[in-house]
This record gives C-alpha cells, sequence and structure tokens, in this order.
C-alpha cells in the first residue's frame, strides 16, 4: 500500500474534479470553435448572397454564448426557462443563416456554408452540464438535419467532392455537443460511483449487525408519527379510547417498528453496503441467514467490499448479476473459526479485472477462482476470530 502525505490545506477542493471545473472547460472549447466559424465568416462576408441575415444570426448567437457563459459563472441570474429561450434564438440563428447563404429560395448555390449554424452546435455543447444528455442530442439531431438538407440544397450533385467540405461543416457542428455530453456523462457516472461506494465503505467500520440508511430513516419516520399520536393523547386532542381509525393507524406504526427492529437483527453490514448502492443494489442478491459476514474483522470487511465493487463495477459498466453467499466453513481451533464465501458474478469479463481486485481479496482470505461464460465465481476461505465484534 502505498502512503501519501496529507495534503495542504486547500489542495484537496484545488485538484478534485468539479462540474465547474468541466462546465469551463466546455465552454472554452465551444469558444475556440466559435471563433474559427467566426474567421471564416469575416473571410468570406463578400460572398454571402443576403449578408445581413448571416450579421443577424451571428449577433444573436453571440448573444447567446455571452449570456449563458456569464450565467454559468454565476455573473447574471438567468431566466429559469433559459435552455427554452437558447433553443428557439438558435433556431432562428439557423434559419437566417441558412436563407442568407441560399438568397431566394429553391437557389442552388457554390458560395460559403453557413457558419452561424454550425457555431450553433458549439453553443449547444455549452448546456451539457445543465441540461438531460436527452435534451440536448434532440437539440443536435435537429440541428444536423436542418444543416444537411442546406449541404445537399447548396451542391450540384448529391455525391462529389464538393460535399467534403460540407460534410466537415456537418461534423463541426455536431461532433462538439455529442462528445460534451458523452465526457459530461462519464463524468456523471463516475462522481455517483465514487459516492455511492464512499457510502458503501462507511458500513465496514460499523456494528456487525445494524441499521440500514433506509432502515434508520423509516424508523425515525415512524418514530414520529407514534411520538405524535401519544402526544394528542397526552394533551387530550385525541379522547380515550381511540377510534377505530385511530387504532388501526397505532396499531400499522406497531407493527411496523418491530418488522424493522426484528429485521435489522439479520441484516449485516454486507447487505446493508450492496442492496442500499443505487450502482449495485438492483443486482445485488446476499446469500446469508444467519449473518455471518458480520464477524469479519475490518480490514477484510474492507477488502471483500472493495473486491466486489472493483469486479462488479467500474463506473462505467456494472455486471448484470451479484450473488454473495456467506457460509461457516471448516473450524481450525478452539479460538478460530473460518467462514466460506463465494462470489458470483454474470456479465464480469475476466479480461477487465483490475489486479487490485485480487489483492483485494487475499485481504479477506485464500481464494480461488473460476470462469465459466457469462459467470465468475471466487470461493474465498476466510479465518475469523471468535471474539470478533458482531
Amino acid at each position: 500500500m502505498s502512503h501519501i502525505a496529507p495534503p495542504k490545506p486547500g489542495a484537496a477542493t484545488e485538484s478534485a474534479p468539479s462540474a465547474d471545473r468541466l462546465t469551463f472547460g466546455l465552454n472554452l472549447a465551444a469558444d475556440v470553435v466559435l471563433a474559427i466559424g467566426l474567421v471564416f465568416f469575416v473571410t468570406d462576408a463578400g460572398r454571402y448572397p443576403v449578408l445581413p441575415l448571416n450579421l443577424a444570426a451571428w449577433a444573436l448567437l453571440l448573444i447567446v454564448t455571452v449570456l449563458t457563459q456569464l450565467g454559468a459563472g454565476r455573473l447574471v441570474r438567468l431566466p429559469t426557462a433559459w435552455w427554452t429561450i437558447a433553443r428557439i434564438v438558435l433556431a432562428v440563428v439557423v434559419v437566417l443563416d441558412v436563407f442568407g447563404v441560399l438568397g431566394q429560395v429553391g437557389d442552388v448555390v457554390s458560395g460559403p456554408f453557413p457558419t452561424a449554424a454550425i457555431g450553433a452546435g458549439a453553443v449547444l455543447a455549452m448546456f451539457a452540464t445543465t441540461q438531460s444528455a436527452r435534451s440536448v442530442n434532440l437539440a443536435v439531431a435537429a440541428l444536423g438535419v436542418l444543416i444537411a438538407a442546406d449541404i445537399l440544397l447548396a451542391s450540384d450533385t448529391a455525391i462529389g467532392p464538393e460535399l467534403a467540405p460540407g460534410v466537415f461543416a456537418l461534423a463541426l457542428a455536431v461532433v462538439p455537443p455529442i462528445v460534451a455530453v458523452t465526457i459530461v456523462t462519464s463524468f456523471r457516472n463516475m462522481v455517483q460511483f465514487q459516492a455511492d461506494l464512499s457510502l458503501a465503505k462507511g458500513t465496514t467500520s460499523a456494528a456487525g449487525m445494524s441499521l440500514g440508511l433506509s432502515t434508520s430513516e423509516e424508523l425515525v419516520r415512524l418514530d414520529l408519527q407514534a411520538e405524535r399520536l401519544l402526544d394528542d393523547v397526552a394533551s387530550g386532542r385525541t379522547p380515550l379510547p381511540l377510534s377505530t381509525e385511530l387504532a388501526e393507524a397505532a396499531s400499522t406504526i406497531a407493527t411496523q417498528l418491530r418488522l424493522n427492529l426484528v429485521a435489522s437483527k439479520s441484516r449485516t453490514w454486507l447487505h446493508h453496503a450492496l442492496t442500499e448502492s443505487s450502482v449495485l443494489g438492483a443486482i445485488s442478491i446476499i446469500d446469508d441467514p444467519d449473518g455471518l459476514a458480520a464477524g469479519l474483522a475490518p480490514d477484510q470487511r474492507d477488502g471483500l467490499l472493495t473486491a466486489i465493487w472493483m469486479l462488479a463495477g467500474d463506473g462505467e459498466r456494472v455486471a448484470q448479476a451479484l450473488t454473495v453467499t456467506v457460509r461457516r466453513g471448516g473450524s481450525s481451533g478452539v479460538q478460530a473459526q473460518r467462514l466460506a464465501v463465494t462470489l458470483e458474478l454474470i456479465g464480469a469479463p475476466k479480461r477487465r479485472i483490475d489486479p487490485a481486485a485480487w489483492q483485494a481479496i487475499s485481504k479477506v482470505g485464500r481464494f480461488a477462482e473460476s470462469h465459466a461464460a457469462p459467470t465468475l465465481r471466487i470461493d474465498i476461505d476466510c479465518a475469523l476470530d471468535v471474539v470478533a465484534d458482531r
């Protein structure tokens, strides 16, 4: 294990990835694309059939760009519906720029391509961090269709060398926002994965048998309902004997409290770490009826949980199914006992497994692995201390 000196105050904040840094990077990339488009526009300004339309398109495009970036920097407060307003304005930009290139409707020209319309794609990329991927992708698709139609209208033949600049222009319009959405989606997955892993790892230092986060929240809610009912009875607001409706409500609260408390005695830290995970919860099955995982030492818990996360998911791809089985193993002496832990994963390619996962498993105990596609099976034989905290 490598040892890293503790960071200086503020160092963690400076080096940690953040949405603000990602937004700044996307805005900077968009500015570069817009600058290139503006240079081409100025260079070919004399060739546009209806130059005022193209000038108006660029003016609107720059206004949307400046306001969006000022809003991202929290320098101005934009309307709540700014995304809708921006899309409408960008649609106007595309229409103005296209007609500024085509001139009369139906004319076939060999002049420059609509640079402002191409720059609209760069502006869409700036919304990748604030809007859903689906919403941005739909806007990009509409932009691509409009530009492709204009390129075909402005070409003498459907297929030919003269289409090459048009294809490049189309790519310059749609690739930046698509790349931006891909980057932001990967970033969100990474952050969600790391946050979920941090919450799960918090269970390794808890008591072997404990209440999970969801159970704790449910008990708080039930406790509040019970306190309100008792307070109403004590203050006289609710007369005795209780009405049929209130008696049924009180009985329901008591039943739910008992069920949660009883369930907590058979749910170990491993159960909470996996089933309450937003990443692995949907695919995890814990087969540990006797709660034996509670007997694992903290370092064994950490090794097992780390290995499971490295095997089952890496932030980009998650296994299809995960089953963890815990059973008693053979005794090795009066002061020690053994557990047999089996991991079965479906959809976890062996070639993609990080070698660090095997090192983590070795902290739990001796192991043997077998792979029969699509299932990866790992059998772990781990020694426990009889007096381990449960």
